[in-house]
């Protein structure tokens, strides 16, 4: 009887150890496919191709116009000839090509470089957590793709540095604290795993420290989505600020200056309240 239990519970930790590994391989195939497809890894992608071209073109010129200024110093005090002339212009074309395809190019990558200032930056890799904790960085996953969707929405003018030094600012301790807590997942996930394999005596340690990396993570996520909050709330504050009078009542009278007055002064305090939270994440980060 008992060796029927322990092989039993062998057999039930070994199909809970197999199913829990499929699971962080499903996840790590599909964390892939979703940073291939995030559109900051995709502008920076471009604008990486977009700057090898551009340097390519760049060498084609000097090594054309090199080899066209050579061969006219060179040639033309002996005399012009049908071939000399031939090589001549094919050089002559040759440089004129290169500096066209080098004006387009430096073109294409001032473009490219706007698009990716104009994006927020790849959002933290998201790495594969233990079946327990799944839940709780799910609600991350989402908490963290809202407010990047959310900070775009933030201000009335897009090109207002203020505003662009708002979202950086933001996002930049946003991000720190998402990768602090995808680091304490990481460290559960380790340490829930080391507890499946330790001896009897051990895993009372193991438990108080397993415990306290949850209450860190779940504090930590709903810190996050407080930010969450308060991102939308500034988005709503914009918004209100650049329709003050709303919808068809817009239409039908003029905007209340004291209307605007109030909407500014609902956006300052959504505004800094997303500083000071802001603010908030990078001392959780730097603690």
């Amino acid at each position: 009887m008992r060796k029927a239990a322990v092989r039993a519970l062998t057999t039930n930790a070994a199909v809970a150890s197999g199913i829990d590994l499929a699971g962080q391989v499903g996840a790590t195939a599909a964390e892939m496919m979703r940073a291939r497809r995030d559109p900051a890894v995709i502008a920076r992608k471009r604008r990486r191709a977009a700057k090898r071209r551009a340097q390519a073109w760049s060498v084609g010129v000097l090594a054309s116009g090199g080899a066209t200024a050579v061969a006219a110093a060179t040639l033309l005090p002996g005399g012009l000839s049908a071939g000399l002339v031939l090589a001549l212009i094919f050089l002559s074309a040759l440089f004129v090509w290169c500096v066209v395809g080098a004006v387009r190019a430096a073109a294409e990558l001032r473009a490219r470089t706007r698009a990716v200032a104009a994006l927020p930056p790849p959002s933290p890799a998201r790495r594969a957590v233990a079946a327990e904790i799944r839940p709780e960085m799910a609600r991350l996953d989402g908490y963290s793709d809202g407010l990047r969707h959310l900070i775009g929405m933030i201000g009335i003018a897009d090109d207002d540095p203020g505003v662009r030094a708002l979202r950086n600012e933001t996002l930049s301790a946003a991000d720190a604290s998402e990768a602090r807590l995808r680091q304490r997942a990481a460290d559960l996930t380790g340490l829930l795993k080391a507890r499946r394999t330790s001896p009897p005596g051990g895993a009372g340690q193991l438990d108080a420290a397993a415990d306290q990396l949850r209450r860190q993570l779940h504090d930590g996520v709903a810190g996050y989505g407080e930010l969450v909050t308060a991102a939308g709330e500034a988005v709503a504050a914009s918004r209100q600020l650049a329709d003050p009078a709303g919808g068809s009542r817009a239409q039908l009278m003029p905007a209340d200056p004291t209307v605007a007055d109030v909407g500014h002064h609902e956006l300052e305090q959504h505004v800094d309240q997303l500083r000071a939270l802001a603010a908030g994440m990078r001392e959780l980060t730097a603690g």
